[in-house]
């Protein structure tokens, strides 16, 4: 097992240094000041863990390139072979390093309270929050980030876990504040001076003292890499190029130097973290055309997944139905289960299994039969590419919807024809494909074209397996640039045009393919019409 483990981990840094490129999952749409669209080009990556790990690479002899995903997956992401490492404002914690390893350090961060301005009277300190049962006073709500080291500080101060809210992203506490559906803020001061401190609405009180690290994240037998990591993250404290980075991002503080960062003797001394001079305040003045543009091409995604996948589906779904209309129960039986078990379960988790479960069977297939391991490399063979796994299941989910679609318009044909055509000496077969399936497929296209607008809506899931699909690229841009509502009314003024063009495309294919099938000659037999 050792040996293994060994040979495993030399194979992942040796594997990088083969093809030369260094894969780290990121998540662009969580939040800034981390990895974030650029503000001049929505399609070009910034922050200052984009510009760490291109550092990183630079030391190592290697290119670096992001691959993007929701953050909540990207240990997910690199667990499943597809990124070597996971960097993106991850704290230290014993519960995570149960099953991931640490890299060193490469950033002290401290909790920060934040409020409303209009309530500096009401909360003069972070005390002032903290219910007490003296004065009768509760907690107040609180909002953080979901699944951050915040939560445990807030616990550990007393909250109840049901006063405490948790979000997807770093921006959208402080929205809630705003909002006024939460009193209280708590998160990492670099995220809160991002989003905080140059806003006139919110004030930053005094660091709770609660500090962390963050580092990035490897596979736990990937030791090989996680030393050179280590090795060029410490080159890169020892040099000042680290604390450069910091002092350009405004984001040093004097805790940096608890974990190695020198600084080089021409920075200029300063005290506090500044985000807001240069970062944030350069974060709002964005190009809206390149906004436009950006949105645009993202576009271009969601209508190739739709076009792909919508007509599977529909072919899927007439297979299905057929099976299901069977007289035999071993080919109804596997059909109806197939529709039951998919539309009985979220497309979300259907694509989470797909994507990261099966790279994991075939490591776990390759380990249990080692025969099989000398024939194929069941992990590769099971590990597919984000776009085709996109089509697959979206084609798959789509199919289980079509088949009871598709089932209707079959049983929608009237019976009378069903017997003239047999009656006129037509099989089974030709019957289904010449009289029962395009008058089947023309009563459900109201239900189809349904279908494919909805497909085009929940293409959207499709970022969180890594696919840069419309609504992701909207969330990045909204993020950084704090504009999320007026980016996102620009995604849905997309998402509709794409609606109406998709309505229109499918109701002109369907009037220029409308089957002419004559069956006056089945009236007689009481046929009707279709």
């Amino acid at each position: 097992m050792v040996c293994s483990a060994i040979a495993s981990a030399q194979s992942t840094l040796d594997d990088i240094r083969t093809r030369g490129v260094l894969r780290y999952a990121i998540d662009p749409s969580g939040g800034a000041p981390f990895a974030m669209p650029s503000a001049d080009n929505p399609d070009v990556l910034t922050g200052f863990e984009v510009e760490l790990m291109q550092l990183i690479g630079a030391k190592l002899g290697v290119r670096v390139e992001p691959l993007t995903g929701d953050w909540l997956a990207l240990v997910d992401l690199m667990k499943s072979g597809r990124a070597d490492l996971a960097i993106n404002g991850f704290e230290v914690t014993e519960e995570r390093a149960l099953e991931v390893d640490f890299s060193a350090p490469y950033y002290v961060y401290d909790q920060q309270p934040t409020i409303r301005a209009s309530d500096r009277a009401r909360f003069p300190d972070f005390a002032a929050t903290r219910g007490d049962a003296a004065q009768a006073r509760a907690f107040v709500p609180v909002a953080t980030l979901n699944g951050a080291a915040s939560v445990d500080v807030l616990l550990e101060f007393g909250w109840p876990r049901e006063a405490i809210r948790e979000y997807d992203d770093g921006l959208a506490p402080y929205a809630e504040l705003k909002a006024k559906r939460v009193d209280l803020v708590v998160q990492d001061s670099i995220v809160a001076e991002y989003y905080a401190g140059g806003d006139a609405e919110l004030i930053n009180l005094a660091p709770l003292g609660k500090t962390g690290h963050y580092a990035a994240l490897f596979r736990q037998e990937d030791d090989a890499l996680r030393s050179a990591f280590d090795g060029a993250l410490a080159a890169l404290k020892a040099s000042g190029e680290l604390a450069s980075l910091y002092r350009r991002w405004k984001i040093w503080t004097p805790e940096q130097e608890s974990i190695g960062l020198v600084e080089r003797s021409e920075n200029a001394p300063s005290n506090d973290i500044n985000l807001n001079a240069d970062g944030a305040s350069v974060a709002r003045v964005f190009s809206w055309p390149a906004v436009f543009w950006a949105l645009a091409k993202a576009c271009v995604n969601t209508i190739i997944l739709t076009v792909l996948a919508m007509p599977l589906a529909v072919m899927l779904g007439v297979l299905l139905a057929i099976a299901m209309r069977s007289p035999f129960r071993r080919i109804a039986w596997p059909a109806r289960s197939y529709v039951v078990v998919v539309r009985g379960t979220p497309l979300l988790v259907q694509l989470y299994l797909v994507y990261y479960s099966l790279p994991a069977l075939g490591l776990w297939l390759a380990g249990q039969v080692p025969s099989l391991s000398a024939i194929l490399d069941v992990q590769a063979a099971l590990t597919w590419p984000a776009f085709l796994v996109a089509i697959i299941v979206l084609a798959g989910n789509y199919g289980a919807y079509e088949a009871e679609v598709q089932r209707a318009g079959l049983d929608a044909v009237p019976e009378g024809q069903r017997k003239a055509a047999l009656a006129l000496g037509l099989s089974e077969r030709a019957m289904l494909w010449k009289i029962e399936l395009p008058q089947g497929f023309r009563t459900v296209l109201p239900a189809t074209i349904n279908d494919l607008n909805s497909m085009i809506k929940d293409s959207s899931l499709v970022s969180l397996i890594a696919v840069p699909e419309l609504m992701q690229v909207a969330l990045g841009i909204g993020k950084a640039t704090f504009m999320v509502p007026a980016v996102l009314v620009v995604a849905a003024a997309y998402y509709l045009l794409l609606s109406i063009m998709a309505d229109a495309a499918a109701r002109r294919l369907t009037r220029a393919r409308e089957p002419r099938i004559s069956i006056g000659r089945f009236a007689q037999f009481g046929g009707g019409t279709p």
